[in-house]
């Protein structure tokens, strides 16, 4: 079952709304003088945000109809759930997120966005995107600026934020050519889509693979990915919180000597990167001398 969301306010016929009641983005209609004709807006929304129940995917795609390769990604970032895709470069984008320090939060196929518009025989129209990510606000500041995502999703942080300083991204995956870029419906689509996003302070954003999903870091992150379930004990704990001595930063080779050295010693210290205990800089790859930070939770 799902529950509708209203991403834009409603006008009524009579009077002026109330500052509360507005956009900022119509505020404009309150401010039109009596004399001249007003605008009347009737009561239905302009587009519609449908949410699962369960906080889930709001689809599952995974229905053994498909003619193409679909299947389920457990990521640590969705409080340990599968996420479902029909794309292999959305594992790569989920890969990707899972790993990084500044993505809080994944969740695939979020929402159904129903857009009401004219001259579609009375049907609105609906988009399902991708991915949603709550992500730290230094990610969206280095994708706006142009860094890939897969470079993005390397950095560290020395410490986490608050969920309210989060921000809402959500993403369409997208392969170099894409046999949908030359539908002008299509396009027309995702422009709207782009638009309610916006007005929701969501921010939206199209992957195409050879700017974003680079092969190198895909290999690193895809043997990374492979052992992040890997457990530990309180004993760990002790021996990796020694080597920080109540210092923020440490090495990568001395937590990974400390938990055991070798390959045990890097998985568990990916292990706990993934849980968000610690955050690795993996901008050089999985180098011995690579800073390793503490992380506090933010307030």
């Amino acid at each position: 079952m799902t529950k509708p969301f209203d991403p834009f306010a409603v006008f009524g016929q009579d009077n002026v709304a109330t500052e509360d009641e507005l956009f900022d983005a119509f505020t404009a209609d309150a401010c039109v003088p009596e004399e001249l004709p007003r605008r009347h807006h009737n009561l239905s929304s302009i587009a519609t945000l449908y949410w699962a129940e369960n906080g889930g995917p709001i689809r599952t795609i995974v229905d053994g109809r498909q003619t193409r390769p679909t299947g389920w990604f457990p990521t640590i970032k969705a409080g340990f759930r599968s996420m479902p895709w029909d794309s292999l470069l959305e594992v790569n984008v989920m890969q990707l997120a899972d790993l990084s320090s500044r993505v809080s939060y994944l969740l695939a196929q979020p929402h159904r966005l129903e857009i009401e518009v004219r001259k579609n025989r009375g049907k609105p129209l609906i988009y399902f995107p991708d991915l949603l990510l709550r992500v730290h606000p230094s990610f969206l500041r280095d994708l706006q600026s142009g860094v890939s995502f897969s470079d993005a999703c390397l950095v560290p942080i020395t410490s986490s934020v608050s969920e309210y300083d989060l921000e809402t991204l959500i993403i369409e995956v997208k392969a170099d050519k894409d046999a949908r870029d030359s539908d002008e419906k299509y396009r027309h689509k995702l422009e709207l889509a782009g638009e309610v996003y916006g007005r929701r302070n969501f921010h939206f954003l199209e992957l195409r693979k050879s700017d974003h999903l680079l092969p190198k870091i895909l290999r690193m992150v895809r043997l990374i990915d492979w052992r992040k379930k890997v457990a530990g004990d309180i004993h760990d704990d002790l021996v990796w919180l020694d080597v920080f001595g109540g210092r923020t930063e440490a090495r990568r080779w001395q937590l990974e000597r400390a938990l055991g050295g070798r390959i045990v010693g890097r998985a568990k210290l990916h292990g706990l990167h993934y849980r968000g205990l610690l955050s690795i800089d993996f901008r050089n790859g999985i180098a011995d001398d690579a800073a390793v930070y503490l992380l506090h939770k933010g307030d």
